[in-house]
């Protein structure tokens, strides 16, 4: 089930943590949302006509890239399992 918006969400305005990026930055970045309120799709996200529903399992998430939003399956890691994984990564790299 998906989640309309009440009303269409404008440009970023000067209190908006988004206003300072500019209109072009939700054309070319990616953003990751989890288990997150309506209110910060609205302020991270409102390019998005639909809100997708909250995803419930752990390890989803709702990737949005220009005007759509993509479920996602993601890796759930420890702070020390991301840790040792950061650095076989630095490792191999250089």
């Amino acid at each position: 089930m998906h989640r309309k918006r009440a009303e269409p969400c404008g440009p970023a305005t000067a209190t908006s943590p988004t206003a300072a990026l500019g209109a072009e930055w939700r054309e070319q970045s990616t953003v990751v949302l989890g288990r997150v309120t309506t209110r910060t799709w609205d302020r991270l996200a409102s390019q998005v006509d639909t809100i997708p529903k909250s995803p419930t399992r752990p390890g989803r998430v709702h990737v949005v890239q220009g005007w759509t939003a993509h479920p996602t399956q993601v890796l759930l890691l420890t702070d020390g399992e991301a840790t040792a994984w950061g650095a076989a990564t630095a490792a191999e790299e250089g």
